[in-house]
């Protein structure tokens, strides 16, 4: 148990996804199934749920491990329990119905407070739970029961050294913006639970170029909202900015003068920028917003269209 002296301990926020847009009976069966996931898998992996200090939310809980629970039995062989009884959780169950959880796993000095566990990785691990593009990764791949955010630390220390049974390179690099600074992580969806379109490689940026090609050819940005496609073309209007500014820093032309000089940009740019990357990511994932759009390209009229 976790007493009034503060200790380093690895520390693990869970949290339901869609909980607030539910009503009570939704309340509840979250609450149960989370329950029922959380304590097999613990069970599973070996470990003591009940000598967990837990500071519990409707749709989730901090949990603070005792010294004795060994990382990586926490990091890799939990999570990995945790995401099979998710599976048999929702197999009989509406999309619609599913459980859906985010985890993430810090580590350092925490205390119990008068009221809750105090100390700066119980607010980064929290912070690093509730991160937009944790979020947005559910969303595009809708396959996907959970996904995991590792605080940096513990990513270099126990991922990237090989101690895990994680490949290195299936985590996505983070950088979450919070009050004080700017906090890095990494995230990891089981690939086999990552959705074709939701997912961004080096092999389908071709396509992301060949469609916001055709949208700046088209005019059809500088367009918004003229053709009821507000959220597909903000997606490329945020992405086509970050391309522009770019390109601006390597002493480019801001505008590419064609596809290829955009997808040239486009690769470069994904590399060295994770934000960018997510930009695309969600363009790539929301194309089907974009349905028929007319305008003139090289002075004549013409059709185009975007493709699902």
């Amino acid at each position: 148990m976790l007493d009034s002296d503060f200790s380093r301990r690895l520390v693990m926020a869970v949290d339901a996804e869609g909980y607030g847009r539910g009503d009570d009976l939704r309340h509840d069966s979250i609450q149960s199934g989370l329950a029922q996931v959380m304590d097999r898998g613990a069970r599973e992996a070996g470990l003591r749920r009940e000598t967990w200090a837990r500071q519990e939310a409707g749709d989730g809980e901090v949990i603070v491990l005792p010294e004795r629970e060994g990382e990586l039995r926490v990091i890799d062989d939990l999570v990995r329990r945790v995401r099979k009884a998710l599976h048999d959780h929702n197999r009989e169950r509406r999309d619609d119905a599913r459980l859906r959880i985010r985890i993430a796993i810090g580590h350092g000095v925490v205390k119990r407070g008068a009221m809750g566990f105090v100390g700066q990785v119980v607010v980064t691990t929290s912070r690093l739970l509730d991160a937009k593009a944790a979020r947005t990764a559910l969303k595009v791949n809708p396959r996907a029961d959970l996904v995991l955010i590792l605080t940096d630390r513990l990513y270099e220390d126990v991922v990237r050294q090989l101690h895990t049974s994680y490949q290195p390179e299936s985590f996505t690099r983070l950088e979450v913006a919070t009050k004080e600074r700017t906090e890095i992580a990494w995230m990891w969806i089981p690939s086999e639970d990552l959705d074709q379109k939701g997912t961004l490689d080096m092999d389908n940026l071709p396509e992301v170029a060949d469609t916001l090609w055709a949208l700046i050819a088209g005019g059809a940005i500088e367009r918004l909202g003229a053709y009821g496609t507000e959220t597909g073309l903000g997606g490329a209007r945020r992405l086509l900015a970050k391309i522009k500014k770019f390109r601006s820093e390597q002493g480019q032309p801001t505008t590419p003068e064609s596809r290829d000089d955009l997808l040239e940009s486009l690769e470069k740019l994904v590399r060295v920028d994770p934000t960018a990357k997510q930009f695309a990511q969600q363009f790539n994932a929301e194309q089907m917003t974009i349905n028929l759009i007319t305008a003139p390209i090289s002075g004549e009229e013409i059709n185009f269209g975007i493709r699902n």
